[in-house]
């Protein structure tokens, strides 16, 4: 009996030992790793949706789930590896890179990370790469956290990066969602709109950016297709302007026309006045010459000057050297050269009136000689400058 209960008490006194024993140890540290950075710090779901409107990123299959929790273990080491490097731009590339790729799978994880950077730069620049890689896969939650951020400026630029994604992985469904934005954001249509066109056109979808921008109503089209052929022409200006010359409805084709001269003149604007001479006379010529020879002034002033010379003879013309011929930037004399060519007895006195008031204030007396011997102005126009020579002399002109 005695030596049962002393077998019984030394049973109970082992097993207190053993619990004292490992509520004793302290427990050990596990290693810090990304699991460290909560989910939670920045949400995939807007602000103001309400239960009906959150967006929620599709579920993974399990296969899914298995494949992108092993590329997440193997990869913890890299992203650590290339946030203990020092800053270079090499380092945020790889970063954003990562970034991108993680996000098609894990969103919330991916902006999580991004937002626990605390250089402000390099935070913005993973933000939006994290984005991008978001709207590869899952667009419609991408464009709406976009749509969600309060900041105006940033909303932009955020939906700017989720259409850039979009377009990468298909510019129909980009498209498709494009109009779907900017018909439940008229205030903000023109903009927006613009900002897909910019991602077609990156991407190298000038067809289709062309394409979207013609079905704007009236409010958006003007600006939409200024934007969809400029920026076509910058890369391809014979193909903006021979799909520009194409289209039927004459409204229509002229916004195009006058889209491709802000591209176009950029990259070879001798080629853009020459297209613009060889189109049919008419209004709308002579308004698209005036701003083609006005860009190629501005770009070259020598070429152009002595393209003018070569052409001038060209009635069509006299809208374009009247604007080229009056610029600031163009010396009088050179500019009372274009001007005296001008075909129009009106518009030839009008610019010869122009050149003469900028040439009285640069070489009032070699000015006031012109004027003297001109026989170029009409007798409203002279009497004009008359009385502008009298006044700065302290005359008066008799009539």
């Amino acid at each position: 009996m005695h030596r049962l209960a002393a077998l019984s008490g030394g049973i109970l006194f082992g097993i207190s030992c053993f619990f004292l024993g490992r509520f004793s140890v302290p427990p050990k540290r596990l290693p810090v790793n990304l699991s460290a950075i909560p989910a939670t710090a920045v949400s995939t779901t807007p602000a103001h949706a309400n239960e009906a409107q959150k967006i929620r990123v599709p579920a993974a299959t399990e296969t899914n789930l298995q494949m992108g929790q092993t590329a997440n273990d193997s990869s913890e080491n890299k992203w650590s590896d290339l946030l203990s490097l020092p800053g270079s731009p090499a380092r945020n590339s790889q970063l954003a890179a990562w970034l991108e790729k993680l996000a098609a799978t894990d969103p919330d994880r991916a902006m999580a990370l991004a937002a626990a950077e605390s250089n402000l730069k390099l935070r913005e620049q993973l933000t939006q790469a994290a984005l991008h890689g978001w709207a590869r896969t899952s667009p419609s939650n991408a464009v709406q956290w976009a749509l969600s951020l309060p900041n105006a400026a940033k909303r932009e630029t955020a939906l700017s990066t989720a259409f850039a994604g979009m377009v990468a992985a298909d510019p129909d469904t980009a498209m498709r969602l494009g109009s779907q934005i900017v018909a439940q954001n008229p205030d903000d249509a023109v903009g927006y709109g613009s900002r897909l066109i910019d991602a077609l056109i990156d991407n190298g979808n000038f067809q289709k950016a062309a394409q979207w921008a013609s079905s704007g109503d009236a409010q958006t089209q003007s600006s939409w297709m200024a934007e969809a052929y400029s920026r076509w022409a910058e890369f391809q200006p014979e193909q903006a302007a021979q799909a520009a010359s194409g289209i039927s409805d004459p409204a229509e084709r002229n916004l195009a026309l006058h889209g491709i001269i802000g591209g176009w003149a950029q990259a070879d604007p001798a080629a853009l006045v020459q297209f613009v001479t060889d189109l049919p006379a008419n209004a709308d010529r002579a308004s698209l010459l005036s701003q083609s020879l006005e860009r190629w002034a501005r770009e070259d002033p020598a070429s152009a000057a002595q393209w003018i010379s070569d052409n001038q003879a060209n009635p069509a013309m006299d809208q374009g050297i009247a604007v080229v011929a009056t610029l600031d930037s163009v010396p009088p004399n050179v500019a009372m050269t274009w001007a005296e060519g001008i075909a129009n007895p009106q518009l030839r006195s009008e610019t010869v009136a122009t050149v003469l008031r900028n040439w009285l204030t640069a070489d009032k007396s070699t000015a006031e000689n012109y004027f003297a011997a001109t026989k170029n102005l009409l007798p409203d126009d002279r009497q004009q400058i008359a009385e502008l020579i009298a006044a700065r002399s302290g005359q008066t002109v008799s009539q």
